[in-house]
């Protein structure tokens, strides 16, 4: 089994278990990352602020579940899960704030993460991370120069980069190029405003929308509606 490959499946196995967890759950750890981060020294300040940030924005976004009106009076809730495994990256122009930020809005929206980076303190941060709380594998390092490799993986549910245009272009004819599902690109280019990130729903491009349904006919739910659209 190739490194990449064994990456993705202990990323992936450990996937399902922190999606289960709550988003406010998630936010409790990232920000006790940040806590963490923010007590480095000042250089991790506003890694910190970015964090919190991110956490902030998602738990306004996607911390409750939405009830729905059932037609036949069953319970519906509309809840949002995580993609699946998402290779977070920074190429030699994106700062360590950037990386933090697009590794947050991955794990609090319920992804795992395997991250990548040209020019960051990856082993630093992701060990802050483990140290705040956060289960072993969900975020896992990865050497630069594999990423284009784990790119091309099939299992990738999506990429986020923080890094110049060109970069984007490069990983997005990557994913374009493989087989199996749609990946999603979210790229981030802007280093001194943070302008895709710091949009009120950019947690939004980590998540998938799921319903849960629950027929409740038998005990006082109104089975007449059933009837509706029969055809008689």
């Amino acid at each position: 089994m190739t490194t990449t490959n064994k990456v993705l499946q202990q990323s992936l196995a450990v996937q399902e278990a922190w999606q289960q967890q709550s988003a406010a759950s998630r936010s409790e750890i990232l920000m006790a990352w940040a806590q963490l981060l923010g007590q480095r020294d000042q250089n991790y300040a506003e890694c910190a602020a970015m964090i919190r940030f991110q956490c902030q924005q998602a738990l306004a976004v996607i911390g409750k579940e939405h009830q729905l009106q059932g037609p036949t009076g069953e319970s519906n809730e509309l809840y949002t899960a995580g993609r699946g495994c998402f290779l977070v990256l920074a190429d030699d122009s994106a700062g360590k704030e950037a990386l933090v930020g697009l590794i947050t809005a991955a794990l609090i929206a319920g992804n795992s993460v395997i991250c990548s980076a040209a020019d960051c303190p990856l082993d630093e941060l992701l060990g802050e991370l483990l140290r705040a709380g956060c289960p072993n594998r969900v975020a896992l390092p990865l050497a630069y120069s594999l990423a284009p490799e784990l790119a091309q993986h099939r299992a990738v549910a999506g990429i986020a980069l923080a890094g110049s245009q060109q970069s984007a272009v490069h990983y997005n004819q990557l994913i374009a190029e493989r087989d199996g599902q749609l990946a999603q690109l979210v790229c981030e280019s802007d280093m001194r405003n943070f302008s895709h990130m710091s949009e009120p729903k950019f947690c939004l491009r980590f998540i998938t929308e799921r319903t849960r349904t629950i027929n409740i006919t038998a005990v006082g739910g109104n089975a007449s509606l059933l009837e509706l659209g029969s055809g008689e």
